[in-house]
């Protein structure tokens, strides 16, 4: 009981009450800022104690003309104000958030707050009956003396006791969505009228119920009804409710329509009211056409009263039917709750002793956050006693046990007997009314059912020829059931991962699993575009979703066509356009093995995935396999387009496998073809003379390559016009034809050309971009300007490792020449780093046995051989040399090269005898393909003179040395550039020579040397060192 007040000490205990409550008003206020609402366990007395203040500072008012007798009436329910306000101090410090607290520590709080619940609902019902009695003297201001003010005070309850027909009990443990029922307030505070939108399973009746009993406290004078709307006969039965409630006379007998009697009743009375109408899904329902239960009667929507004595709240799956029945006003959404929220509710539906469990916002996440989802898994935790991990750990055993366990229900208490109490029959009824409703809407939402359910573009669900009308609205009724969520500008939607389980659930039940998948096999099948760069968005965005239905219909046997084409078309974007070779070859040989069960070999579309697969495979070095699979479609390919294809692509093949004269041969052969099929100015022409010139330049044909490029320059210019990727291609490859001629001026110019056009067309991060950049580097590096060439040259690297990843062939290719640049200006570390990259790279991308391989081991061998580290350069050659061999053959220009530089690389280690051997098969090959009579040849019987005389073989050292020195001395002009480098090059085998002689003591011989050549000697100090010409 409290404790007495002196009647002296009356107002300055309701000045200091009204202090310390408005402190404890603006605590909670900070509380809810740090949240995101009042604490769960305070939001009753966070509007009833701004009631109390009111009173107190109203009688405080009127102290001074109160009577002894009423401040001693007073009192005592001013001490008890007191009392309570510091009980419920004590609480809000335990249990409300401090600045800085963790996420954890909040959710601590609000967990012992549940337990303070009961304390705290004590508190607020004693300040609520005392803020009656101080209302109740407010209206009366009559002396506290009377019989009925005295039972007032004893009893501290209500005198009327209005209806209230919320058929659920409050919850103790309702938590969260403080943010809803302030929206709820504000539109009540304009509107008569307001509704609560969201998928099902999200809490809209739950919020409804929580708002229910705040609103009673709040307005105890006020009837209270709850309707559920889910179908006509609910609905009447409520109403017959309310008639009956209300003691409307003669109620059981009357023959008169009831709904129609209460909805007068509502509008007409003078009484206030607050109603609920619950599950108001079916549109149907509420605006129909047709006569309800087979009665004569206007649609439910009619029926619900308009009063300015009442409000009516409304839940709904469809925010149409919210906005129709709220004369358009928007519905509030209610969304899966946040991570706080979840976490307090599944912390509130276990036992004490579990509710700080490992695994439980991984749980929380996995059921997406929705109130019901979380209810049903603690019911079935609870009842079969298990923790979260052990929970979690079934429910992601597999798809189909997630499946089973959002269909798995158990009996709710707070919810309707009516409404199903799991996630997946809860859903069921929304797919049914969508289906009756607007059959094409259950059309998309099953056919994102079985494709990825993000990002899915609204042109993938939208049919040929369709109306705009019937496409806008069949997807509005999935937003308006909340079952999918646009995104990004509007152009993608999503769906709920556990929406996507349900459908399919739905359509297991229904047998149309198979048939939905079947379906996005073709239209994905038919709808992937060509691959290009210029459609590499929209493949992007397609490809997850390709993913899925190429998974889901492995076991189909009527989809095979139809995977067998949509694998193609990705595999060939995989090969042309994201340079994943190994991936492309993957999908383009399961492509073809579909085909081949289903097609005969001189079908057509058997015969284009023959030429996937054969790009592929000459991409990965694959160029045997690669030429053969071509030959053998060749000889089945009946029609003239496909087969001028493959000749194309033979050349193309045969190009980079290195089988040039071949290559020009089928390359010419297409020309030939298409100039007389299409004419000398068709695209498909100019292709095959661009193709042409490629392998001229490669070649070394530079001229006739030239003007190949100019034609075809010309011809796209003019028909494609200059900014197309085609004419950006084009001056690319001339502006390296002419870096190739020496030509570095004009050259820079064509690759500055294509650069500002392809920067503005394509943005400075486009491959195609990217790869102009990296061509302006080579050139400026030919001029010397090395310090230009390597910053764009790390700038192109740095791009192309943004936009296609570390092992992207162009990636490879742009670090390997970085490399050699850096090497160049003496920053050996970093450059020789990334030339072992990209040979890392390469060798993984395409193996061992590739040019783009064997070329990067080569530039890495000749690095460090230039810098001599002859012992790391070594096995670099060792390896090399061999693979080259079997790549090129052992007579291949490229083969001898690097055989006389491992040579040179044995010498320089002292390795004599085997460096000899690779001289004297590197003399023995050179015999026979080019003879003897040239400076190459020269060049390593020079080189054998060395290795001879390394192994102290003087004699015969001595006769190569002689005979090299002749054969330069009188065909020294047609190979010397200058008269330096004449001299610097016969100085050395001079030197040579002259040592060799010293060694063996032939005096005679060396003055003969001398005379021979009296201009020699002239030229200063030569270091003699063996492993060096």
């Amino acid at each position: 009981m409290a404790d007495p007040i002196t009647i002296v000490g009356l107002v300055a205990t309701i000045i200091q009450l009204v202090d310390f409550g408005t402190k404890l008003i603006l605590r909670l206020r900070e509380a809810s800022e740090r949240i995101g609402e009042v604490p769960a366990i305070f939001a009753d007395l966070s509007f009833r104690l701004p009631l109390l203040i009111d009173c107190l500072n109203r009688i405080k008012d009127d102290a001074g003309g109160l009577s002894e007798s009423t401040k001693a009436a007073l009192s005592p329910v001013i001490g008890s104000c007191r009392d309570q306000v510091k009980l419920l101090d004590d609480i809000l410090v335990k249990v409300t958030p401090r600045l800085g607290d963790s996420d954890w520590r909040i959710g601590k709080k609000t967990i012992l707050g549940l337990g303070l619940e009961s304390k705290v609902q004590k508190i607020d019902a004693t300040i609520k009956d005392n803020i009656q009695i101080l209302t109740l003297y407010q209206s009366t201001k009559s002396p506290l003396v009377s019989p009925q003010w005295t039972a007032v005070l004893s009893a501290a309850l209500p005198v009327a006791s209005p209806i209230f027909m919320v058929p659920f009990e409050k919850d103790s443990n309702f938590v969260g969505r403080g943010d809803i029922l302030s929206q709820i307030d504000k539109r009540f505070a304009d509107h008569s009228r307001a509704s609560l939108a969201g998928i099902g399973g999200v809490g809209k009746s739950q919020v409804a119920i929580e708002y229910c009993y705040r609103f009673r406290q709040a307005n105890p004078s006020t009837h209270v009804f709850w309707i559920y709307a889910s179908t006509y006969a609910r609905f009447s039965q409520a109403y017959e409710e309310i008639g009956s409630k209300l003691g409307l006379p003669n109620w059981d007998s009357t023959k008169e329509n009831k709904i129609d009697l209460v909805t007068k009743l509502l509008n007409e009375g003078s009484f206030p009211w607050f109603m609920v109408i619950d599950n108001a899904d079916d549109m149907s329902l509420f605006y129909s056409e047709r006569s309800t239960e087979g009665k004569a009667g206007s649609s439910l929507a009619r029926q619900l009263p308009i009063s300015s004595s009442g409000k009516i709240l409304i839940t709904t799956r469809d925010s149409r039917v919210a906005e129709r029945l709220t004369n358009r006003n928007a519905a509030i959404k209610i969304y899966p709750m946040t991570l706080m929220e979840a976490t307090y509710l599944l912390c509130s539906k276990l036992p004490d002793d579990e509710r700080f469990q490992a695994g439980a916002e991984e749980l929380i996440g996995e059921l997406g956050f929705l109130p019901l989802a979380i209810t049903q898994a603690t019911a079935f935790m609870t009842e079969n006693f298990l923790t979260v991990t052990e929970y979690l750990t079934l429910l992601r055993n597999t798809e189909a046990d997630f499946k089973d366990f959002i269909s798995h229900g158990l009996e709710d208490p707070r919810r309707d007997v009516e409404s199903e109490s799991s996630i997946m029959r809860t859903w069921k009824l929304s797919f049914g009314q969508i289906e009756e409703q607007k059959p094409r809407a259950a059309e998309m939402l099953y056919f994102m059912a079985v494709i990825d359910r993000q990002r899915i573009p609204k042109s993938l669900l939208r049919k040929n020829n369709e109306k705009e009308i019937e496409f806008v609205t069949a997807l509005g009724t999935l937003q308006a059931f909340s079952l999918v969520n646009t995104q990004k500008g509007g152009e993608f939607v999503e769906l709920h991962r556990l929406v996507q389980l349900s459908t399919q659930t739905w359509l297991e039940l229904e047998n149309d699993l198979d048939v939905w998948q079947r379906v996005a096999i073709i239209v994905l099948a038919n709808r992937f575009p060509s691959a290009s760069f210029q459609s590499r968005e929209e493949c992007e965005t397609l490809l997850p979703h390709v993913q899925v239905a190429l998974a889901n219909t492995q076991d189909i046997d009527s989809t095979k066509l139809y995977r067998a084409r949509l694998l193609d078309a990705v595999a060939w974007y995989d090969i042309e356009v994201k340079g994943q070779w190994a991936s492309g070859y993957t999908k383009a040989e399961t492509a073809l093995s579909l085909y081949e069960d289903l097609l005969q070999e001189d079908d057509d579309e058997l015969i284009r995935s023959q030429n996937v697969l054969a790009s592929a495979m000459s991409y990965l070095a694959k160029s045997t396999e690669a030429e053969a699979l071509l030959r053998h479609a060749l000889s089945n390919s009946k029609n003239e387009i496909t087969h001028l294809m493959l000749i194309r692509n033979l050349s193309v093949v045969l190009f980079v496998a290195g089988k040039l004269e071949d290559a020009a041969k089928f390359a010419i052969q297409a020309w030939e073809a298409d100039e007389k099929l299409h004419g000398p100015d068709h695209e498909l022409t100019i292709t095959d003379m661009f193709n042409l010139a490629n392998i001229r330049n490669v070649q070394g044909n530079h001229e006739e390559a030239g003007r190949l490029y100019q034609k075809t320059l010309a011809f796209r210019e003019r028909e494609l016009g200059p900014d197309h990727p085609d004419t950006m291609i084009n001056i690319d490859a001339l502006g390296s034809n002419m870096r190739s001629e020496g030509m570095f001026a004009e050259a820079e110019a064509m690759h500055r050309k294509a650069l500002a056009a392809r920067t503005k067309q394509l943005g400075p991060k486009h491959t195609d971009t990217l790869i102009s950049m990296d061509n302006l580097s080579l050139v400026l590096a030919d001029q010397g300007r090395l310090a230009e060439s390597i910053e764009l040259a790390e700038e192109a690297l740095k791009g192309f490792e943004e936009e296609l990843g570390p092992d992207h062939p162009h990636v490879l290719t742009a670090a390997n020449g970085l490399g050699l640049r850096l090497c160049r200006v003496g920053e050996s570390t970093r450059g020789i780093s990334l030339i072992q990259r990209a040979c890392k790279g390469r060798e993984q991308v395409f193996g061992l046995l590739h040019q783009d391989t064997l070329g990067g081991i080569r530039d890495l061998a000749w690095q460090l051989h230039t810098l001599k580290r002859f012992d790391e350069a070594e096995p670099v050659y060792r390896r090399l040399v061999p693979a080259q061999e079997e790549y090129y053959s052992p007579e291949h220009s490229k083969t001898l090269v690097t055989s006389s530089d491992f040579a040179y690389v044995l010498r320089s280690l002292g390795k004599f005898v085997e460096a000899e051997q690779w001289e004297r098969k590197v003399l023995s090959i050179k015999e026979k393909t080019m003879g003897m009579d040239n400076e190459s040849y020269r060049s390593n019987v020079y080189a054998l003179g060395l290795a001879l005389a390394g192994q102290e073989r003087l004699a015969e050292a001595e006769e190569k040395l002689r005979v090299v020195l002749e054969w330069f001395a009188q065909n020294w002009e047609a190979y010397a550039a200058s008269r330096e480098l004449r001299t610097i090059r016969q100085v050395s085998i001079f030197a040579h020579l002259e040592d060799v002689l010293e060694r063996q003591g032939k005096h005679s011989e060396l003055e003969a040397l001398y005379a021979r050549f009296p201009e020699v000697p002239g030229y200063g100090f030569v270091l003699l060192d063996y492993g060096k010409d």
